[in-house]
């Protein structure tokens, strides 16, 4: 099997379907946030998962720029970037063009990335092409 060993240092294995039942009982008990580290900050943000509306929304944006600001204004929790105060202190017209005034472009279309990802839309899925048991 060709695994990226950068990815992972384990071998997957097939999913059971214990695993699955257990996964269903343990529901509620997974982590919805994240965090970030952003370097033009300095410091750490927190994201949480976005919803599949809200990913479907982001994705179905013809600009993509926009798709991107979409997602990071309403996934990241900690700072509250819906702040009124925050709006206010940057004069702005439209609260999500706070996303511009905060990050950086670069970092913006990354953070939006890590929200894509967190809801595995990005890279959640590899192709095995052969597994042990």
């Amino acid at each position: 099997m060709k695994i990226d060993t950068k990815q992972t240092k384990q071998t997957p294995k097939r999913v059971t379907l214990d695993e699955l039942i257990k996964r269903a009982l343990n529901k509620g008990n997974e982590p919805a946030t994240k965090q970030l580290y952003v370097q033009s900050l300095e410091g750490v943000i927190v994201i949480e998962k976005p919803s599949k509306d809200l990913c479907l929304d982001a994705l179905s944006e013809d600009d993509e720029g926009a798709a991107d600001r979409h997602l990071v204004y309403n996934c990241v929790i900690e700072p509250n970037l819906k702040n009124p105060d925050l709006i206010k202190a940057y004069g702005l017209d439209r609260p999500i063009e706070i996303v511009d005034k905060i990050f950086e472009p670069g970092e913006v279309a990354a953070i939006s990335k890590e929200c894509l990802a967190f809801a595995g839309y990005i890279d959640s899925v590899k192709v095995v092409e052969d597994i042990k048991n």
